[in-house]
């Protein structure tokens, strides 16, 4: 059958996932039996293989999502502290940077003064 012909037979729900409840029903199961396709591996796979072939979402497709989500929140988190650790980092070496250019500067200054009179200039308090 072609892609776009296929209709589903698994129950499913209004956005495209396989409806478990319903799926319980149909195969003339009791309700409460419905957790053996959430909690066996099995049974979940038979299943989401099934509801793929048929163009549906399958069993904890939800669940998935808000794990993938929540590991992609994790992960820009985790990236935005350490965005934020460089950018600490990275002002502190550009101020050390800044002062060392300061220092050569003067030391320049005073060697040029060294050269030209030949007098040492005294740079540290006195005691």
């Amino acid at each position: 059958m072609p892609l776009g012909a296929r209709v589903p037979t698994l129950p499913s729900t209004d956005d495209g996932k396989v409806n478990v409840r319903a799926l319980t029903l149909a195969l003339g199961l009791k309700r409460h039996r419905e957790q053996h396709f959430y909690n066996h591996a099995e049974l979940t796979g038979l299943v989401n293989s099934i509801a793929e072939a048929q163009g549906l979402r399958g069993i904890k497709s939800r669940n998935q999502a808000e794990t993938e989500d929540v590991e992609i929140a994790d992960r820009i988190a985790r990236v935005q502290k350490e965005r934020g650790d460089l950018a600490r980092l990275l002002a502190e070496r550009e101020a050390v940077i800044e002062r060392q250019r300061r220092e050569i500067a003067a030391l320049r200054e005073q060697l040029r003064l060294l050269e030209e009179t030949g007098m040492v200039v005294r740079t540290a308090a006195i005691r």
